[in-house]
């Protein structure tokens, strides 16, 4: 995935908190864990070896 599509969907998510499509918690909840995955995915793509993995027990 690319930084700015990332980005992209960061806005998205932004006008529909603005909007009020997250009224419940969980969603919110999901849709903010789905961002920051998909935000730990770039940083592993542009810093590959930014953390060793077996520091972390993976």
């Amino acid at each position: 995935m690319s930084a700015l599509l990332l980005f992209l969907q960061i806005e998205i998510f932004f006008q529909r908190l603005q909007d009020g499509e997250y009224n419940d918690a969980l969603l919110l909840a999901m849709a903010l864990e789905n961002l920051a995955n998909q935000a730990w995915d770039e940083v592993d793509q542009i810093y590959p070896n930014l953390c060793d993995k077996s520091e972390l027990g993976e």
